[in-house]
């Protein structure tokens, strides 16, 4: 594997640099200020239900480059799907005082005791993107926030959710997750696929930041066939009470 690691050399773009040349705020920094605790989520939807639960306010600096909310208790950022966006975001997030962040997500299931509709909260992940490389060496395998991990693992068990602790499998080619790799990855520990976990568990320990995610379970891939649970009422029940209540555990953080 070529190696992308470069940890010396001062990069030439920076996130201060970029956002405030593509953003309404940076004639004045001081308005791109975010909270210490950073929500990330991957769908418009998600973002749209949890800005309305919580009856968050747009922080407008940032337009027409992101879209980010201000909550009582942290900011809430939308990013595109996949590794490299997700990145991107959390060192912007960073660069104006983000310090907490937790990803809140999807994932295939590879297990069959792993079901659609249930939580999986990631304590390490298996790197097969690209984004993470730039961030951490080839053999270091990312490892979540024990911290933020146990929180969030008190606050399912409150709740009444069904969920798992374990390894996932990220992946940059959603096309490209065949049988013999589900197979493979399954075999090995995994117990669910997503697209951004690795990277931003890496780019956490890098930066000697916090980072968690917590993915809920839409579809299956086990047994060598494609089951999307995305209509599934269980599915859209267990959906609408996360976002109901994940803005209560954020205050805890």
């Amino acid at each position: 594997m070529l190696d992308f690691l470069d940890p010396f050399s001062k990069p030439l773009v920076t996130p201060q640099e970029l956002v405030t040349k593509v953003t309404l705020g940076g004639l004045n920094k001081g308005s791109l200020k975010v909270s210490e605790r950073i929500l990330m989520v991957f769908l418009e939807a998600d973002l749209k239900r949890l800005a309305r639960v919580t009856a968050a306010k747009p922080q407008v600096s940032w337009r027409p480059y992101r879209k980010v909310y201000t909550c009582e208790d942290f900011t809430l950022v939308l990013s595109p799907i996949g590794a490299s966006n997700a990145v991107a975001v959390a060192e912007e997030m960073m660069a104006f005082g983000g310090r907490v962040f937790v990803s809140f997500g999807y994932c295939g299931t590879l297990r069959e005791g792993v079901r659609p509709g249930e939580v999986l909260l990631p304590e390490e992940a298996i790197r097969e993107e690209g984004t993470s490389y730039h961030y951490l060496p080839a053999e270091k395998v990312p490892r979540a926030s024990l911290r933020l991990l146990k929180i969030f693992e008190d606050c399912l068990k409150k709740e009444g959710f069904n969920f798992h602790i374990g390894r996932v499998w990220t992946t940059d080619a959603i096309y490209r997750e065949t049988e013999s790799k589900v197979r493979s990855f399954a075999a090995s520990g995994c117990l669910g696929v997503d697209m951004e976990t690795s990277a931003l568990l890496s780019w956490g320990e890098a930066k000697g930041i916090e980072v968690a995610s917590i993915l809920l379970v839409s579809d299956s891939l086990v047994g060598d066939k494609w089951e999307p649970a995305f209509k599934n009422p269980l599915f859209l029940l267990r959906r609408k009470k996360l976002l109901s209540i994940l803005p209560k555990w954020m205050a805890f953080l």
